[in-house]
């Protein structure tokens, strides 16, 4: 069972064919075998994401430029509907299912002409989200300030760095350059509950995110 009181923003970011896709969809695996979740997907690459187009869990899903941009303007309204639902019953945390929002390249959005719309959007659901159960997944293979703002990095609560292609990318993920690159299938970890990140095999993501 998920942690109410928790934030389960999580960045995943490293080089092409570093396991980043793999360790997404370890994360959206286990969250199908969790109660009160459902996903929503942004699929740029139209492939990597569209095996959960269908499934139950799946709330929206968004494989092109205008579709993404209307589904993340959704996410947001959700996320200011609830928050009034939470004012008017006197609550501070909302009863609602848990909302994950994939994106599955964040490059993409910052390569648009709606750049700024969308770090906004992400800034916010990922500084407010929790309580409205809301989580970002983020996903991104350039690891650097104008792909992934510093505002939004500081709100994540996990990241998961998987192989960089050099220390300044380590360093701006983690904060230091752990001096040891991580071979295919592994990653640094750093969770709320860490004090240094910790390397891990990707398979054991989701469980070292929930401990």
């Amino acid at each position: 069972m998920l942690n109410s009181t928790m934030s389960y923003n999580t960045l995943i970011a490293g080089v092409i064919g570093s396991g980043k896709s793999h360790t997404e969809k370890v994360i959206i695996e286990a969250l199908t075998n969790e109660t009160d979740t459902q996903f929503v997907l942004i699929d740029p690459k139209k492939v990597e994401l569209y095996q959960y187009k269908n499934s139950t869990s799946t709330l929206w899903y968004a494989d092109d430029e205008d579709s993404i941009y209307e589904t993340l303007c959704k996410v947001y309204d959700l996320m200011e509907m609830r928050f009034t639902e939470m004012r008017d019953n006197g609550r501070t945390e909302t009863l609602a299912p848990h909302v994950f929002v994939f994106i599955d390249e964040m490059a993409f959005l910052m390569q648009s002409t709606r750049k700024r719309d969308y770090v906004k959007m992400l800034n916010q659901i990922t500084l407010l989200g929790r309580a409205a159960h809301i989580h970002l997944i983020l996903c991104s293979q350039v690891s650097t300030q104008d792909v992934i703002p510093a505002c939004i990095r500081d709100n994540m609560t996990n990241i998961v760095c998987l192989r960089q292609r050099d220390a300044g990318k380590y360093r701006y993920l983690l904060g230091y350059f752990p001096g040891k690159l991580p071979m295919i299938g592994k990653a640094y970890i750093t969770t709320p509950n860490m004090d240094k990140p910790e390397k891990i095999d990707v398979t054991d993501v989701w469980n070292t995110i929930k401990q």
